[in-house]
């Protein structure tokens, strides 16, 4: 597909130890362990399917639903979107994988490597079945396109489906191309599989490049970060509050006299609003809000003998002490 249309497709889609908290709800999965053979065959099994009853050609995927993800209903005025990504997320939440930071941006998939330590960006890299393979181009740095892997084959070459593929050449709006392209398999000969490679069976005349292969992961991601690693040296917990998915701590240090306060997500899968809190009774009042993937804060004052409240929201969830640890 041209490249005006795929950079359409980017600025038109949707754009972290573990701390004894409840996990965070995940994509509903099958009960089988999720398999990379078994996301290459349920990406196998679609090919030649459209985006869903909303497409030109009207079908059900195999699991006889009436679109992949939000094939059908996630553009402009809740119609037809560009579905490469759509596709991809839905066959690794099929196949019981993680997809926690997945959106309808291809790009999205070369984050979830990133977050989740899954991306693969060596030439030297083998790609599996179920892996996702992230395109880009030589003519920009934007990410255009996400296939899976279906098949590693004897000679070296590999096979993937893409979702979204050979849609209406002359298409006037996403919706347009949307409703008339296809899941197409595509073989990647063996030469030019690695990362950097320009495959002559992909796209040429966009000039798609091979950015990384994502590996999905069965489980989300544990935070790397602890409180006292973000607050720094010498700060100890004296409290915490659940914020459901994320956990707001209270941190003391008796060589400084001050508090610090950081609210960080239990299982992180990608930038969400989070904030950190603290307010000195009769003093300074402080706070982090913003967008982040692991934690919002650190936030400290000083305030030996005297009370403090603190707090800390993670997406839809907030919560402030009372005034309290006086002293």
């Amino acid at each position: 597909m041209k490249l005006t249309r795929l950079l359409r497709r980017i600025s038109g889609a949707a754009t972290a130890a573990a701390l004894g908290l409840g996990l965070l709800t995940l994509t509903t999965s099958p009960a089988a362990a999720a398999t990379g053979g078994g996301a290459a065959a349920l990406a196998a099994a679609n090919v030649a399917m459209t985006a869903g009853t909303c497409a030109n050609t009207p079908t059900h995927n195999s699991l006889g639903g009436d679109q992949f993800e939000h094939s059908c209903a996630g553009g402009g005025s809740g119609g037809p979107e560009y579905w490469c990504a759509d596709f991809a997320q839905w066959v690794w939440s099929n196949s019981g994988f993680y997809t926690g930071g997945l959106d309808a941006a291809a790009a999205s998939f070369y984050t979830y490597g990133e977050t989740n330590g899954t991306l693969h960006t060596s030439a030297s890299y083998n790609p599996q079945p179920g892996d996702a393979v992230v395109y880009g181009s030589t003519q920009d740095s934007v990410i255009h396109h996400v296939g899976i892997v279906t098949a590693v084959n004897a000679d070296g070459s590999v096979t993937t489906a893409n979702g979204d593929w050979n849609g209406k050449a002359n298409a006037t709006s996403m919706a347009d191309y949307a409703v008339s392209s296809k899941v197409v398999s595509i073989t990647i000969p063996a030469g030019q599989k690695a990362v950097g490679s320009v495959p002559s069976t992909v796209d040429p005349a966009d000039g798609y490049i091979i950015k990384g292969y994502t590996t999905p992961t069965a489980t989300a991601p544990a935070n790397p970060y602890s409180p006292s690693a973000v607050c720094g040296s010498g700060y100890s917990v004296v409290d915490t509050h659940d914020l459901g998915g994320a956990a707001v701590y209270l941190l003391y240090s008796g060589s400084t006299g001050r508090n610090c306060v950081v609210t960080l997500a239990a299982k992180p899968s990608g930038a969400v609003p989070m904030n950190a809190t603290l307010s000195v009774q009769g003093g300074t009042s402080t706070s982090n809000p913003g967008s982040f993937t692991y934690y919002a804060g650190p936030v400290s004052a000083y305030a030996a003998g005297s009370c403090v409240q603190w707090g800390g929201a993670y997406q839809g969830a907030s919560w402030t002490s009372d005034w309290s640890h006086c002293g």
